[in-house]
């Protein structure tokens, strides 16, 4: 099973006092589901925390990748959210899936999976980074990969 994390696009609070995307955070969710489309990824879901800035990262990224079932908000992905019950039903999960979410819970989520700790910092979480995890057994998990827009040369 592969895991692939995505911490959301660069944000701003709107009129509405709600985040959604900045100009920024869509053209680095862009970049990211162009790169994402060669590799012919295909997802059995696709779910977000229902936080619109996710929610909007998540409908950019389903360009990129095929999913079997539509976008889904799902709870326990919030920023604060313990990553325990998360980590624990991926042991079971046997499908591949993308995960929108917020830090600190994506960066826990890997420590978690990754060394069995979620204060260990594996990875660092820009806006529109993507880690992809890939499950050995139901308790080990390596990283696979790591991908973020400002890789990017910006005259590519």
């Amino acid at each position: 099973m592969k895991l692939y994390l995505v911490r959301h696009g660069d944000y701003i609070t709107n009129e509405s006092n709600q985040d959604e995307l900045s100009e920024k955070g869509i053209n680095e969710i862009k970049e990211l589901a162009n790169f994402l489309m060669p590799l012919h990824i295909r997802v059995a879901n696709i779910i977000h925390s229902g936080k619109i800035r996710a929610q909007q990262t998540a409908e950019l990224l389903s360009s990129g990748v095929a999913c079997d079932q539509p976008l889904q908000a799902r709870q326990g992905l919030n920023p604060n959210d313990a990553v325990t019950s998360f980590a624990n039903e991926m042991m079971y999960e046997n499908d591949d899936m993308f995960v929108i979410g917020h830090l600190p819970f994506i960066s826990r989520l890997v420590g978690q999976l990754v060394v069995s700790n979620e204060n260990k910092d594996i990875v660092v979480f820009h806006t529109g980074t993507i880690v992809c995890l890939e499950s050995l057994d139901p308790t080990r998990w390596i990283i696979q990969w790591v991908w973020n827009s400002a890789f990017m040369p910006k005259n590519f």
